[in-house]
């Protein structure tokens, strides 16, 4: 397997694709749109086990459907990204035909982390944390391979693990961008969109917050979702912008 080059270019261009095809926003969008429903809708008034249970099962399915969001992005970006466009109806007809495969990635490489974060934890109290970025690491190019590289299920980790110690710098870029983006730009985005509203006269309110927190999700998503499938094809198939 050859040994791919960093193509800082990616990280510029990504942010054009995602500008000229709203169908890479559309999927995480509905995924975090869903997940922000879930929120107001799962109870959280229950205190002891039940109320441990009901909220593992909803830390999980917000996390499933985190991953499913941003499949379809990684879809509809490898269209964009190949073609120079992003049909609405072929990136869903593409997604519903791969879901199962993803679904089962989906939940491996949740698990996958889920296990790291327990394991680590045990250790140090930042342990889990240490040993869950490890993780993601290896396995970042599970939903990418799920979602376009035709890999079925559980072997798209296997494929991610193989992709990327064959390819670290490409994969350094990627597991950076991913942290970048999720860990500290989607919280200082809403934040300075909260205080602009502020200043306009929005009252805060539940539904303001989680309106804004689905359609900042969405867009970063979107972003990775397009860095994730040119880099991942680029390792695995070569390909080269449009």
């Amino acid at each position: 397997m050859r040994q791919s080059s960093v193509d800082l270019t990616i990280y510029l261009k990504a942010v054009v694709v995602v500008l000229r095809n709203p169908a890479i926003v559309a999927g995480p969008l509905i995924a975090s749109s869903i997940a922000a429903v879930l929120g107001l809708m799962i109870p959280t008034m229950a205190t002891g086990p039940l109320g441990g249970l009901n909220g593992g099962l909803a830390q999980l399915l917000v996390q499933l459907l985190f991953s499913v969001g941003l499949a379809f992005g990684i879809i509809a970006a490898d269209l964009a990204i190949r073609r120079g466009r992003a049909p609405f109806a072929q990136t869903w007809s593409d997604g519903e035909r791969r879901l199962g495969d993803i679904l089962m990635a989906a939940l491996g490489l949740n698990f996958v982390i889920w296990v790291a974060v327990i394991v680590g934890g045990f250790f140090t109290p930042i342990g889990g944390l240490i040993l869950a970025a490890v993780a993601l690491f290896f396995f970042i190019y599970t939903m990418p391979a799920a979602a376009i590289g035709g890999i079925p299920g559980g072997a798209a980790l296997q494929v991610s693990v193989e992709r990327s110690r064959a390819n670290p710098l490409p994969t350094i870029g990627v597991f950076i961008a991913y942290a970048l983006v999720f860990f500290f730009l989607t919280g200082f985005l809403e934040t300075q969109t909260f205080d602009f509203l502020i200043t306009l006269g929005v009252a805060a309110s539940t539904i303001v917050t989680l309106v804004i927190h689905a359609l900042i999700q969405a867009v970063c998503s979107a972003y990775v979702a397009t860095v994730m499938a040119k880099t991942y094809s680029d390792i695995a198939y070569g390909r080269r912008w449009y």
